[in-house]
């Protein structure tokens, strides 16, 4: 019997080390398989509009992959836009007007796309990289950084004027969601440092052990 105490107490204490390095490996491989498991199974409309414009405005793939960067692009009719706005701003009751604007919307407009799990090459609002018959066009370069059901925000920056006062208003154009499949490998190269950090404290482990328990 006093045998096997020490054999339990070699076991414990080699497994347990072991394990918990092997937790500390695959837990991000594991999560982000998982995530994108569950967020393949949704079925959601890949962009939903905020403003009447037809969602074929906004060219986003709806499945990408993580760290791969992708385009996305909007061609937006402005002119007519500004002109739809401002009908019913000005047929619109108190209170009643769309996402809070007074006075006349000119047609000159940027603009901007957001989210938080994506590196844009362009942040901020910006002016439209071309214009062609009233169709104003912008282009971005997006790389998603997470894995799973990601979201990309589009915003409109408007001149307004209001009784010679020049003013400014952001709107919500459309929100675009977007599934972005893990890519392990990639993760591995950015994430090359901790890997070796955990593989070279497994191996540490693993020598201290071997020296404690095989010792005459």
């Amino acid at each position: 019997m006093r045998d096997s105490e020490p054999q339990s107490g070699l076991n414990f204490n080699f497994i347990v080390p072991i394990a918990m390095l092997v937790v500390l490996l695959l837990v991000p491989f594991s999560f982000n398989a998982l995530m994108h498991m569950l967020m393949s199974k949704k079925h959601v409309n890949p962009v939903i509009m905020k403003l009447p414009v037809d969602s074929t405005a906004i060219t986003i793939p709806p499945a990408v992959k993580q760290y791969e960067s992708f385009e996305v692009t909007l061609n937006l009719e402005t002119k007519h836009l500004a002109k739809f706005v401002n009908e019913l701003v000005a047929t619109a009751s108190e209170g009643t007007g769309i996402q809070g604007i007074s006075g006349v919307v000119s047609p000159d407009m940027k603009a901007e796309i957001a989210g938080d799990s994506f590196e844009i090459d362009r942040l901020g609002p910006q002016e439209p990289l071309s214009g062609h018959k009233g169709i104003s066009s912008w282009r971005w370069r997006v790389t998603p950084q997470s894995s799973g059901e990601q979201e990309l925000s589009f915003h409109l920056h408007l001149l307004t004027q209001n009784n010679a006062q020049t003013d400014t208003k952001v709107l919500g154009l459309a929100e675009a969601h977007v599934s972005v499949q893990s890519n392990t490998m990639e993760w591995v190269k950015r994430n090359g440092l901790l890997v070796t950090v955990l593989l070279s404290a497994l191996a540490a482990v693993l020598y201290g052990l071997r020296r404690r328990y095989m010792r005459p």
